[in-house]
């Protein structure tokens, strides 16, 4: 009897494991998120409204992604530039696509030694916020020159490597490390 109890346990156990395991499989295939972009958009971004609420987003993922490399006051440090310069690359069209690329492809450049990690994970919402965020903080930027997520959705897709993000970079900004 203790030898069918047995079997009987060990068939259960095998057929709960490939369960959980053909469950866990489908939801990794079918990209199941606990919140979408259009939830977070619809948080910053209401329906009547032209624009967004990107202030606090782009302050909290400046945060969270951005200061450690590029300090709190976007000044840089060693081999890391500075930031304070993203309003004059969005005063232009390059430049637009520039810091938007630099984003969501990365960036490698002889100018500075560490290479920028490309960020393309983070939502439109997000890099349209922390882009706008770093060019008011840091800079002037005009409110007709600050993106929106349909921007950076606009720019994905492109497939560019980091090192050719380094040959579209308009002539903006510092040329080398300090």
């Amino acid at each position: 009897m203790r030898h069918i109890l047995a079997n009987i346990m060990t068939y259960a156990v095998a057929v709960l494991l490939f369960s959980g395991a053909a469950a866990f499989a489908w939801m990794r295939s079918a990209q199941l998120t606990i919140a979408g972009e259009e939830s977070i958009i619809a948080r910053y971004q209401p329906a009547e409204a032209l624009t967004f609420e990107w202030h606090d987003l782009g302050r909290a993922s400046y945060q969270r992604n951005c200061m450690n490399c590029h300090r709190s006051d976007g000044s840089g440090w060693d081999q890391y530039p500075p930031v304070t310069n993203a309003a004059e690359f969005l005063a232009s069209p390059q430049g637009r696509d520039y810091l938007i690329d630099l984003h969501v492809y990365g960036l490698t450049s002889s100018r500075w030694r560490a290479p920028m990690p490309p960020m393309g994970h983070i939502l439109d919402v997000e890099l349209a916020a922390v882009i706008n965020w770093i060019a008011t903080e840091f800079g002037a930027a005009a409110d007709s020159d600050l993106l929106v997520p349909a921007d950076v959705a606009a720019r994905r897709g492109l497939g560019l490597s980091p090192a050719a993000v380094e040959t579209r970079r308009p002539p903006v900004g510092p040329t080398g490390p300090r």
